[in-house]
């Protein structure tokens, strides 16, 4: 803020003196200016969570213009990128992520025709399925590398969103994906959330499953909803409840007889 210094003159005995009240009167403005300052800093705070699980919404990743002219190289990104970030937020138990089956009829209803979402879309979301925070992102290639984006938007109009940007190798990206869930959650909570030194399964083991996903939601692909039990076979002994979060207990009979999550 930039302020213009005046002086305040008056004639006594045909001389020109500085007049205190002015001095007092550029005093009280400086003071006022601080406090405004100081108002408007506390408006841009970032509101800490309460103490317990953090309800998360995780939607379909954008993919980057040309899929639709024939470009599909990362299409199944969409749907693999959000289920590897389900599972590495298992290793944060108070991370309560709401499931799929919930998410996608809401997603695909508010993403439209363009697949894709804004932040105001992303909040609209969050709040329709009552959570705190939506998570969203982009992956786009860079030379033989990938650049990940996840945005963390909040439900709350007053919080402040938080973006996680990071450079890897494809075979890196489910550890970049639990790196970024640690920091944002670290940066909502205040909480000393310990960094596990772990891998998570490179992105590039997703695929099938982002495939598998995509049709049984109808994101890009025609709608097959119980066409992906040949899958879901394949992962009943690695996690229960991450399976039981990205596909529907209802729509898979031997879902149903896994350990139920607590949602």
């Amino acid at each position: 803020m930039t302020y213009r210094i005046f002086t305040l003159k008056t004639r006594e005995r045909g001389g020109t003196t500085l007049v205190r009240g002015a001095l007092l009167m550029l005093t009280a403005v400086v003071v006022l200016a601080v406090a405004t300052q100081t108002a408007c800093s506390k408006r841009v705070r970032i509101p800490i969570e309460e103490p317990g699980p953090v309800r998360v919404v995780v939607l379909p990743f954008a993919v980057s213009p040309g899929v639709t002219g024939g470009n599909r190289e990362l299409q199944w990104t969409a749907m693999a990128a959000p289920a590897l970030i389900v599972r590495a937020s298992r290793r944060l138990p108070d991370i309560n992520v709401v499931p799929f089956s919930e998410v996608m009829p809401v997603a695909i209803s508010e993403a439209r025709a363009a697949r894709s979402f804004t932040d105001d879309s992303a909040a609209a979301i969050a709040n329709w399925l009552s959570a705190q925070w939506t998570i969203m992102g982009e992956i786009r290639r860079r030379g033989s590398s990938y650049e990940v984006v996840v945005d963390f938007i909040p439900a709350r109009a007053t919080t402040v969103p938080y973006r996680h940007i990071k450079t890897r190798r494809m075979e890196n990206i489910g550890t970049t994906f639990y790196q970024g869930l640690v920091s944002w959650f670290r940066y909502v909570t205040s909480q000393p959330t310990p960094l596990l030194q772990i891998s998570e399964p490179g992105l590039q083991t997703m695929r099938a499953l982002g495939e598998a996903l995509d049709k049984e939601y109808g994101w890009f692909a025609t709608a097959e909803p119980g066409a992906a039990q040949a899958i879901i076979d394949e992962m009943l002994n690695e996690d229960e409840d991450w399976i039981n979060l990205i596909f529907s207990p209802t729509m898979y009979p031997s879902l149903a007889k896994l350990s139920s999550v607590d949602y």
